[in-house]
């Protein structure tokens, strides 16, 4: 019962954060696939993971972790350790401003050191920073300033 009355509480927490669509969708496995051949034997690429930091629940679309191993005996439902990046795409009914006043109040007071924002109607990567600089990509090799993890822009929208 307990696992039930946690479960509904992040999803009416986190309700109203994100929609999906076959864009998002598209997106979310190009960047899963992309993170994951290059750089699995270095850190760990989840989807979708549900996060109880002090500054509040959240549920990036993708997030870079150190690298651990799964315990498929012992699943975590809610995640207290923090990403080093999080990854979010922007969903057409989102809003920028709801999804960056999310990434400023809840990913870095917890911590994580970069957030990743795609935006797929302009097909451009936003990487933000906790002190609210940012470095954009429209074009070419988009590189992370603090982890250096690195994708190329045109295979993140390929297809």
């Amino acid at each position: 019962m307990e696992a039930t009355l946690e479960s509904s509480i992040i999803t009416d927490d986190l309700q109203d954060e994100k929609t999906s669509s076959f864009n998002h969708a598209e997106l979310q496995s190009h960047l899963a696939f992309l993170f994951r051949a290059a750089y699995r034997h270095q850190y760990s690429i989840l989807t979708e993971l549900d996060f109880d930091f002090a500054s509040g629940k959240t549920r990036p679309d993708l997030c870079i972790m150190p690298k651990r191993r799964a315990d498929w005996l012992a699943d975590e439902i809610i995640v207290q350790d923090v990403p080093l990046t999080t990854i979010e795409i922007l969903s057409p009914e989102q809003s920028l401003n709801s999804l960056t006043d999310r990434i400023y109040k809840k990913h870095f007071p917890a911590g994580v050191k970069t957030v990743w924002l795609v935006v797929p109607t302009v097909q451009t990567v936003s990487i933000l920073l906790p002190d609210r600089k940012q470095v954009n990509f429209a074009s070419g090799i988009v590189i992370d300033p603090v982890t250096t993890i690195q994708l190329n822009l045109s295979e993140i929208f390929e297809g």
